[in-house]
């Protein structure tokens, strides 16, 4: 089980976003909780939290807490239920509010939250999740703590998913970028010539979806990739060579490396049968070095992705990332 947080200012919108998310022109999403909430449409929600807020703090700009929810594809099964999605979704915001964020039961009680179910991703069918939108001020005027949120929010899941028998985040995430690692230097090594439209079909050919990060000039700034499990990773997260500056030089030395015969000679204990472009991991690591310029004709990334100020951009980054 996965598990992101951060507080944002904009509660209709993502709940608008929450509650009417369309995946192929089917609606994939459905309430499953609500505290302390009694309005019927995005905006009556908000506005009962709105007004909260306005009587006790007026000036806090990021008042909500986005938080979501999400099982990885093994353990879809586990969940099934209507009963079992609420009490996974209530026993999390208990445990996190509570455990981590300092509330007592009593003032968990005062909070406002409302949950909704996605049945799916906009690339994985089996990915059920959870998008919760919640006020973090209190009825009593308590404005909830938002330190260190996110690493807070992702323990609280490591916690349930290791007494569930779930899958852990933190112990998937090296197999999720070894697999992507392989993958994307197995097909980098097999290409002619290099172009990023023709790695990114076959990237997703494999089952590996690639997302490309634009600043707000419109300049392409980096990419990202979606794992088979439904976690998104920057490139630079993957391999610093595989970065939009660099990756036209990493096929440039992985088409080196595959004409040096001392090279070639370390590439085929790593070669499958039948796939004569493999290099194995081991020795792409000795032969791709930080210090290669970037020469690739697209913007430099060393890390990818910028502050984004439009909701649009925002809702695209959560939509086909970890958040959905």
């Amino acid at each position: 089980m996965v598990a992101k947080a951060r507080t944002i200012s904009y509660g209709t919108a993502k709940l608008e976003y929450d509650a009417n998310k369309t995946i192929a022109h089917v609606h994939v999403a459905s309430e499953l909780c609500r505290h302390n909430l009694y309005g019927d449409t995005s905006g009556e929600i908000t506005r009962e939290m709105h007004d909260v807020q306005e009587n006790h703090h007026r000036n806090l700009s990021k008042c909500y807490f986005d938080i979501v929810i999400t099982l990885s594809e093994q353990d879809a099964d586990k969940v099934k239920s209507p009963e079992q999605c609420r009490e996974l979704v209530e026993e999390y915001m208990l445990r996190l509010m509570t455990g981590e964020l300092g509330l007592s039961e009593e003032q968990f009680r005062q909070m406002q939250w409302i949950a909704y179910q996605h049945e799916r991703t906009d690339h994985n069918r089996n990915l059920r999740h959870w998008h919760v939108l919640a006020n973090r001020v209190l009825t009593d005027g308590t404005v909830v703590s938002d330190s260190f949120i996110g690493k807070k929010a992702a323990k609280v899941a490591n916690d349930i998913s290791r007494e569930r028998g779930f899958s852990v985040a933190e112990d998937i995430s090296p197999r999720n970028k070894e697999e992507i690692r392989e993958a994307a230097f197995r097909i980098l090594g097999g290409m002619d010539t290099f172009s990023f439209d023709i790695f990114k079909m076959l990237m997703a050919a494999e089952g590996f979806e690639i997302r490309e990060a634009f600043a707000k000039s419109g300049k392409l700034q980096g990419y990202y990739i979606l794992s088979k499990s439904g976690t998104q990773y920057k490139a630079s997260a993957i391999d610093r060579s595989l970065t939009l500056g660099r990756i036209e030089n990493t096929w440039k030395m992985l088409h080196k490396a595959q004409i040096r015969p001392s090279v070639k000679k370390k590439a085929v204990a790593h070669r499958p049968s039948g796939n004569p472009t493999h290099i194995g991991t081991h020795t792409l690591s000795s032969l791709l070095n930080t210090h290669v310029s970037p020469t690739h004709s697209r913007n430099r990334e060393d890390e990818v992705g910028s502050k984004r100020s439009r909701y649009d951009d925002d809702l695209e980054e959560r939509s086909k990332g970890y958040s959905m």
